[in-house]
């Protein structure tokens, strides 16, 4: 008692023990803003690399001299490696850590961009595109992560927002700075670009990043698990990103499909059995993830068909350039990002389904519109529409992700996020092999149906045929030769008819699977809601 009632005995005995250092603790709100940058740049250095590298291939097929089933492996190999990566993201982090996985995820990717930027034949190239692939395969899933985890439960939907955010500046730039580099500098510019921004992100990342929320574990390799899996994704993604060329009633592509159902079959009940699986699929027990992962999947299948189209209708149906089509598409890329961000915010703010059932119900608006562009369509009146497009679009995504994220519990998180990945990439995938598919398939039904009907656009061929003869008569052609140049001036008019009615179709199709995919929306909750 005597100890505590004399200050003087009090403050000697508190100068002789040892003080703990002042560490002023960083400001949370500050913190989760830097950090955001870092995740920015380092989602920049791989989108824009997306958006360059389809329009350099036909530059590097000649600098490389590579066949054209040759240069398609440069957007293959690292496809299918950068998709096996995703689903491990869970049992890798568990045992590196967000912070270690994240930084040496990053500077392998850049490592390997130079390296790309370097290769000296096709076999190099596309030996470095896989080790690219190996880095970028772990950076959006992680970033989401991240994001989550830095960001408090009532402002995650902001998080999300500003990821979508940052990818999106990759395709609104990507093809222009691609375009420039390849026709002012060299197309292996397109590669060197990454290391000075990803350096600056790199720097960013070491500052700010924590370690992450969840404790790093020792792990023993699943093997089989590994390989299972990796054998399931790649031999599907080979079967479907193969089909158009092959058919899918080939052998061939047969074979592969079967392959992987065998796979996946055999990885799941390893994954059920395994101590320490390689996937824990009791994320699968939760219901509200499944209802996520399956709008996802058609989000992303609907996405990447359509963009697939929209190229090809612009260029072939319309006939702009690839520089006109670029000019189309740059203000929607934009618009997708700021929608992204002003969606985000609104998720947190408010049910996310209702963000989600809104955008669908508009986006399928939108497609349905587009049966109305032709060419006698003016650039604005498309720019308009693609712009309503990306606004449809970003009202989707980011509440998409928001809840998928806040389906699971934390130590969920980081391997829901790649799980997400992957379903991300095989619906992008299934959607662009499906689109040119049916694409093709409606081109030979229109155009059976317009030789049976003999009806082009509103006018009968007889009165049809008699316009082109008398044009033909005017620009000098002799009698005897217009019955042959007549065929060929319907013929060149009725395959681009069907073509036209083909997209179209498309459109519509687009459409109603946009409005099915979300059905599964009405039921998701945020959770704890």
């Amino acid at each position: 008692m005597t100890r505590i009632s004399q200050p003087s005995s009090q403050s000697g005995e508190d100068d002789h023990e040892p003080k703990p250092a002042q560490v002023s603790e960083p400001d949370p709100q500050r913190a989760k803003w830097v950090i955001s940058i870092a995740i920015i740049l380092g989602s920049l250095t791989t989108s824009v690399m997306f958006g360059s590298v389809n329009i350099a291939l036909p530059t590097m097929m000649t600098s490389l001299r590579a066949e054209v089933n040759q240069i398609q492996w440069i957007l293959t190999a690292f496809m299918i490696t950068r998709t096996v990566m995703m689903p491990t993201l869970g049992w890798v982090g568990g045992m590196l850590g967000n912070r270690r996985l994240y930084l040496g995820s990053l500077s392998f990717y850049l490592l390997a961009s130079g390296l790309c930027g370097l290769a000296w034949n096709i076999e190099s190239m596309i030996v470095f595109r896989i080790m690219q692939a190996i880095g970028a395969g772990y950076l959006a899933p992680l970033s989401l992560t991240i994001l989550h985890e830095t960001f408090p439960a009532n402002e995650r939907g902001t998080a999300m927002g500003i990821f979508m955010a940052g990818l999106s500046l990759g395709p609104a730039i990507g093809p222009w700075l691609g375009g420039y580099f390849i026709e002012q500098v060299s197309w292996r510019w397109i590669f060197y670009i990454n290391i000075p921004i990803g350096l600056v992100a790199l720097g960013t990342a070491m500052v700010t990043l924590p370690e992450g929320k969840q404790e790093r574990q020792k792990r023993t390799v699943d093997l089989l698990g590994l390989t299972t899996m990796a054998v399931f994704v790649v031999s599907l993604l080979l079967a479907v990103s193969q089909a158009r060329d092959y058919g899918w009633s080939d052998p061939y592509i047969v074979s592969l499909l079967a392959l992987s159902g065998l796979s996946l079959s055999a990885f799941i009940v390893t994954e059920l059995t395994d101590e320490m699986p390689l996937v824990d699929l009791r994320i699968y027990a939760n219901v509200q993830f499944i209802l996520a992962s399956v709008v996802t999947f058609f989000n992303s299948l609907t996405n990447f068909g359509m963009n697939f189209i929209m190229t090809l209708f612009l260029q072939r149906a319309i006939g702009y350039n690839a520089q006109q089509a670029g000019e189309i598409l740059l203000p929607s890329a934009l618009m997708w990002g700021v929608t992204s961000l002003f969606s985000g915010r609104l998720a947190d703010k408010m049910e996310p389904r209702w963000l989600i059932l809104g955008g669908s119900v508009m986006l399928a608006l939108v497609f349905y519109t587009f049966v109305t562009i032709s060419v006698w369509s003016g650039m604005g009146f498309i720019i308009v529409l693609m712009i309503l497009r990306s606004l449809a679009r970003g009202l989707i995504q980011s509440p998409i992700m928001t809840l998928v994220m806040s389906s699971l519990p934390d130590d969920h998180v980081r391997l829901g996020a790649g799980l997400r990945g992957l379903l991300n990439s095989l619906g992008g995938t299934f959607g662009v092999a499906l689109a040119g598919y049916w694409l093709q398939q409606r081109v030979a039904v229109r155009t059976r149906m317009l030789q049976e009907n003999q009806h082009l656009e509103g006018f009968d061929v007889e009165g049809l045929v008699g316009s082109v003869q008398e044009q033909l008569l005017l620009a000098g052609d002799q009698v005897f030769s217009l019955p042959a140049k007549t065929q060929v001036v319907l013929n060149r008019w009725l395959v681009q008819e069907a073509t036209a009615f083909a997209y179209y179709d498309m459109f519509v199709m687009t459409a109603v699977l946009v409005l099915l995919a979300a059905i599964p929306v009405i039921w998701l909750r945020r959770r704890g809601g």
